[in-house]
């Protein structure tokens, strides 16, 4: 119990939790902006494969890790200009063109850094300078959380989420991209470009993306590995299926999800803990599946409400 205890006080372990949220963060707004405008983006994984190899890329050239976070959010917006390509100029299934850009995106990576280091899984970067905010940084136990040696690109985040919600509430873009989304043809009707709304919206989940990848590889650590992304594309996604389309919403359940990996990963130190740690490592993606199902077993009874009033009432008749 003081293990659990020592960890749930220390400012350390929720600083943990904001580093390894910041890239759900991004993802899961990626994949709200992609399914406003009506497209399930499943190649924000990839996208983010890419980007952070970018980022590390360029910021080891140019000897600055500003230019690499640069060049990771270009590549982003170039693989969602290519995903919109195909899905909305050409037409694909957009979820044949989502497996094909992260098998893309793995391949290529790996060719890419063995091409230029002769091995096949890492790349070095450039880390991002951490940021320490003078007067804030005194404030008992928030500030070491908040404002002591903290990335940049996570109080990025925090804006992000912020931004997209004002985005599609409060701007004329926002609201085509929600019309889109909820009825094409009709939008279409009323002389609006449904497919430029598409491409824009596809090129800024592009960007976001972007992001998450290079924070994985210029912030969360300080090198490019083939296998840093690990899924947190796909926890973006269901964090977004979680939060019903709510940027806040959406941005806590991938706080949630970051939460359980910071603790998977403390657990390990626990000498009272005797719990392989394969199977901590997997708690992340064990919660993600069970959230989704909770989320799915919530938006049948809220869509099908008379179905289970009359399963309750034959499930009584059966027990008389």
């Amino acid at each position: 119990m003081n293990d659990f205890f020592e960890l749930f006080t220390s400012a350390d372990f929720y600083s943990m939790i904001l580093q390894l949220a910041t890239p759900l963060v991004f993802a899961s707004l990626a994949a709200l902006v992609s399914n406003k405008v009506g497209v399930l983006n499943i190649g924000i994984e990839g996208s983010m494969v890419i980007s952070a190899l970018a980022a590390a890329i360029f910021s080891t050239l140019t000897n600055s890790s500003f230019i690499g976070v640069i060049a990771g959010v270009m590549v982003g917006i170039l693989m969602g200009l290519f995903f919109a390509t195909c899905v909305v100029k050409l037409r694909t299934n957009h979820i044949l063109v989502g497996i094909a850009t992260n098998i893309l995106a793995a391949g290529l990576a790996i060719f890419v850094v063995y091409a230029i280091t002769g091995n096949k899984s890492d790349y070095p970067g450039i880390a991002m300078t951490l940021w320490t905010i003078p007067i804030l940084d005194k404030i008992p136990f928030l500030g070491e959380i908040l404002f002591t040696n903290i990335n940049p690109l996570i109080y990025l985040a925090i804006i992000g989420v912020f931004a997209i919600r004002f985005l599609l509430n409060r701007t004329v873009l926002g609201l085509r991209i929600i019309a889109v989304g909820k009825n094409e043809v009709a939008t279409a009707s009323v002389g609006v470009k449904t497919s430029r709304v598409k491409m824009i919206a596809l090129l800024i989940a592009g960007g976001l993306a972007g992001l998450g990848g290079a924070y994985l590889s210029l912030g969360y650590m300080s090198n490019f590995n083939t296998g840093m992304v690990a899924g947190r594309g796909f926890i973006g996604i269901a964090a977004e299926a979680i939060g019903a389309g709510n940027p806040i919403a959406t941005a806590l359940f991938a706080v949630l999800f970051g939460a359980v990996n910071a603790f998977s990963l403390a657990a390990q130190t626990f000498s009272t803990l005797a719990i392989p740690y394969e199977l901590l490592n997997t708690l992340p993606y064990l919660t993600t599946a069970v959230g989704l199902v909770i989320y799915s077993i919530i938006r049948y009874h809220k869509t099908h409400p008379h179905s289970s009033k009359r399963r309750e009432k034959h499930e009584k008749s059966l027990g008389n």
